[in-house]
């Protein structure tokens, strides 16, 4: 039922207790409505039919709103602030081969990692006379997981002759999952209003619909000037993930004229007319932050469970587990909360109590919040997460 408070769904049980009701007031207090009379059964099959006909209206009614909105339902709505769904994507770096000199290598020569990411060559390279060749290659399925570190890619699916090794000499980017309705939702809590104007609001709109751009904070000195180490005059995203032409792209789209875009990172951008633009931005400072967890586990706690507390604490913070998979976790200016990593362990399957201690330098660990400036990104990985 819809009124002041919202709608609540008619369970199964209050659509049967409702049809006895009405059923003896029609045929009488004595009329038999057992599991086992005609009544009684005919009563219970209209009652578990309607109930599922009050769940398809409770889904539909919450539907309308993004907070309790699924699927292409919340899809439709985050448009509301200009946004999409970030969709999966494949991860893309280039390799370092090694051979005999002067030799080719076709595309999609298959190469991949020790624990079977797989990516390929996108075009024909020739060794140079030192028997050495750079080429692009982009990974065979999408998914975070192709964000792999420098040198892991070691392995040659279809050995050629001639060909002795190959390696990444940087780590391989770009590669994402499908966003869930969850992340979504806290992403559009979050994201500002979209406007024509170009305002700082309007810049950190367009940096975050940017593939792989998990944060953005745009400062600004309006003064004439040095102020809190900006030039006058100019503005200075901060900016959490995403290649740096295609953020530098898109702060050059919305960015006002005749204003210096500033930054530590500067990337040239090109004009419809063929003018050189330089755009400036800053990446964050990285916290690594190192955890230190003692359990008390439960007659439950099963093989796996220090995995599945390693993996609740790198989902918060944000990182890349054993295998290679990133969790997004924190962004800019977020402070790694002590008292939400403890609820992130209790809530683990198996765990009777916890103590968790956070350090920056692993060595000297508190029980205390860590706190991320509005340069900063607090970040972990799995072997920083030690549990026992």
């Amino acid at each position: 039922m819809l009124d002041k408070n919202g709608f609540r769904r008619k369970t199964y049980d209050d659509l049967l207790d409702e049809m006895s009701d009405k059923a003896k007031e029609l045929f009488g207090d004595n009329i038999n409505l057992s599991t086992r009379s005609f009544i009684g059964i005919l009563v219970r099959l209209y009652a578990w039919f309607l109930s599922l006909l009050w769940q398809m209206v409770e889904k539909v009614y919450n539907n309308s709103f993004p907070g309790t909105a699924e699927g292409v339902s919340l899809d439709r709505l985050v448009k509301i602030k200009g946004m999409s769904r970030n969709l999966d994507d494949y991860a893309s770096g280039t390799i370092q081969i090694t051979g005999d000199p002067n030799i080719t290598i076709p595309e999609s020569f298959i190469v991949g990692t020790k624990n079977d990411i797989w990516f390929a060559t996108t075009v024909d390279v020739t060794l140079d006379n030192n028997g050495v060749g750079i080429v692009e290659i982009y990974a065979e399925k999408t998914g975070a997981s192709g964000n792999v570190d420098a040198g892991q890619i070691t392995e040659i699916q279809n050995p050629i002759d001639g060909v002795y090794s190959v390696t990444n000499l940087e780590p391989t980017i770009g590669g994402a999952d499908i966003e869930t309705d969850a992340e979504l939702y806290e992403r559009f809590q979050n994201y500002p209003e979209k406007s024509g104007a170009s305002n700082v609001e309007s810049i950190a709109a367009k940096l975050l619909e940017v593939s792989g751009v998990r944060d953005a904070v745009i400062n600004q000195n309006t003064t004439m000037v040095e102020k809190d180490g900006l030039p006058p005059k100019c503005i200075a995203p901060f900016v959490f993930g995403g290649s740096d032409e295609d953020v530098a792209q898109a702060i050059f789209s919305v960015a006002p004229g005749g204003i210096q875009v500033y930054g530590t990172t500067v990337v040239q951008v090109t004009d419809s007319k063929g003018t050189v633009h330089y755009i400036g931005f800053t990446r964050p400072e990285t916290i690594q932050v190192y955890v230190r967890v003692t359990l008390t586990k439960g007659a439950d706690f099963p093989a796996d469970g220090v995995t599945n507390v390693r993996n609740q604490i790198l989902s918060y913070i944000g990182g890349t587990d054993e295998n290679g998979n990133e969790y997004p976790g924190l962004g800019l200016k977020q402070n790694v909360v002590h008292a939400k990593i403890v609820a992130a362990v209790l809530n683990t399957v198996g765990v009777d109590d916890a103590i968790v201690e956070l350090s920056t330098d692993g060595i000297n660990y508190a029980q205390n919040n860590i706190v991320v400036d509005s340069n900063q990104v607090a970040k972990t990985t799995y072997d920083k997460v030690v549990v026992s």
